[in-house]
């Protein structure tokens, strides 16, 4: 009986691997307001629930670095990707 119980979690497990479920959490992006002032562009940034403020072009927001801010975008990219931020 305790064979079959281990067969069937190792089958469990080794079928969930391989179907596509991604256990890897996500970073969730918000940008909340662009400005321009004469000392630098800022940008207000929300990682995961996590209010950044307003953070200098160049600075980092978490993992992310903030590349370029224009008056509602920002590009932000960290080591595997670039995100293109949109304000709506």
């Amino acid at each position: 009986m305790k064979k079959i119980l281990i067969v069937f979690v190792l089958l469990l497990f080794s079928c969930t691997a391989f179907a596509g479920i991604s256990t890897e959490a996500k970073d969730i992006l918000k940008l909340k307001g662009t400005s321009f002032a004469y000392n630098g562009k800022f940008a207000w940034i929300e990682l995961n629930g996590e209010d950044y403020g307003w953070t200098r072009e160049g600075e980092n927001v978490g993992k992310y670095r903030i590349v370029l801010v224009e008056m509602g975008k920002v590009l932000v990219e960290s080591n595997k990707k670039t995100v293109l931020l949109l304000m709506l």
